[in-house]
């Protein structure tokens, strides 16, 4: 299963394993749109186990995170390996979201916020 949420309080934890692409960028946008609407307002994406990111992928996580900052929530990034890091910095998309290294160091950066 490439994605698979885990809910705690009004957060949301999203686990990829596999490649970031158009079809697991769609599932990623209704699971997200589907949990802001039902009052989640925190929204960390786990990439420790994501193999690579498409311009497809890359821009569903643009609207992702736009989806959770227009409900006033929070989004970011837990963990992208290497060559994710490469991409978020080649396309400057390391500036657009908060990129952590841990989910530990994710939920006390979004309680900052």
């Amino acid at each position: 299963m490439p994605l698979v949420a885990a809910e705690d309080g009004n957060l949301l934890t999203l686990f990829v394993d596999g490649a970031i692409d158009s079809g697991l960028g769609g599932e990623l946008l209704a699971t997200t749109s589907q949990a802001v609407a039902g009052g989640k307002r925190r929204v960390l994406v786990n990439l420790q186990k994501a193999k690579q990111a498409n311009s497809a992928g890359l821009e569903a996580l643009v609207r992702t995170a736009t989806t959770v900052t227009a409900a006033s929530g929070r989004f970011a990034l837990v963990g992208p390996p290497p060559v994710l890091c490469d991409v978020l910095k080649a396309t400057r998309l390391d500036k657009r979201f908060a990129v952590f290294e841990s989910t530990e160091q994710a939920i006390a950066g979004l309680r900052r916020e």
